[in-house]
């Protein structure tokens, strides 16, 4: 059986799994890290816990990266910024790994990775033109295009959350003003319930969403303002581009229908519903193992050997 290790790159967590051609996480595992680590130490977690992947599934074949960066495909540099884990500027991934391992590895973008997990395996199976949405500390994502993921030039993903939602906003202007990212992601979720209540001690979304679910008043009133500011995103990405779905993944996905119904009730709101429809607003299939699949889908298209006849 071919298997490959997708390791998803996440501000807060790396989160690691063994997969096979169907797209099926044969095991998983997690390390948490901190935006500050320096660069030996991450590889250091990080390569152990894959070591210990690998000594259970000995037959891996090659190793999938997603960063939360824009990384050159050829050299596993990242280019620009990376302000989820500023360490990661400083080497490349995938030579490191490949050396370790002695297997071929390949780093991507982390939201264009997800993109082909959900695309190939997951929740836009169905679709043709759809959005994925990763919603975490930051907000990223990729477009698909005739069921072609879309990016840039030497891995340069789409910029979703530099979306300018709100320009006039100058207490949240870097680096784009009123941008989306600082509107709805899970960190600006939690930094506005903490505005409207400076008493709380609800320090991650998860614990804001529990309380709106339990009909704490100001905790809804902030999951209904991020579903709006989301529902209008999505509303300008179905205006240019007719898009039959957005799928909605990372760590907010996870707040379920409660979260995913009030996106799809805002997105209406935005969208010339003739002559046909809003789109579709699910949840990714497989959620926070959207980036995992899809990194070790891409490197073993890359680097599997060609099936025996």
């Amino acid at each position: 059986m071919v298997t490959a290790v997708g390791i998803d790159i996440g501000g807060s967590l790396v989160k690691l799994g063994v997969v096979d051609g169907s797209g099926k996480v044969l095991a998983r595992s997690a390390v948490p890290v901190h935006r500050d680590i320096e660069f030996a130490d991450f590889v250091h977690l990080v390569t152990n816990v894959t070591e210990e992947l690998r000594r259970a599934f000995p037959g891996i074949t090659a190793i999938g990266i997603g960063v939360p960066g824009t990384p050159n495909p050829e050299t596993g540099m990242l280019n620009g910024r990376c302000p989820a884990i500023p360490a990661l500027l400083k080497g490349s991934l995938s030579k490191l790994f490949s050396i370790r391992f002695g297997v071929p590895a390949v780093v991507r973008n982390d939201a264009v990775s997800a993109t082909h997990g959900e695309m190939r395996h997951g929740a836009g199976r169905p679709f043709s033109r759809f959005a994925l949405l990763t919603l975490g500390t930051g907000i990223g994502g990729s477009m698909v295009i005739d069921r072609k993921v879309i990016d840039g030039p030497d891995g340069l993903p789409p910029q979703f959350g530099c979306i300018s939602l709100d320009p006039a906003r100058t207490d949240i202007a870097d680096p784009v003003p009123g941008m989306v990212e600082n509107l709805a992601s899970a960190r600006a979720l939690v930094n506005r319930y903490r505005q409207l209540k400076p008493d709380t001690d609800a320090k991650d979304a998860e614990t804001v969403v529990d309380l709106a679910k339990g009909g704490d008043p100001a905790a809804l009133q902030v999951v209904d303002e991020v579903a709006r500011w989301l529902g209008q995103m999505i509303g300008i990405m179905s205006n240019m581009l007719n898009i039959e779905a957005a799928i909605i993944g990372g760590g907010l996905s996870l707040a379920g229908p409660f979260f995913i119904d009030r996106i799809a009730k805002n997105v209406r709101d935005f969208v010339l519903l003739k002559p046909g429809r809003p789109p579709v607003i699910v949840a990714a299939e497989h959620g926070n193992d959207a980036g995992v699949i899809g990194t070790a889908a891409l490197a073993l298209d890359l680097f599997a050997p060609p099936a025996k006849e």
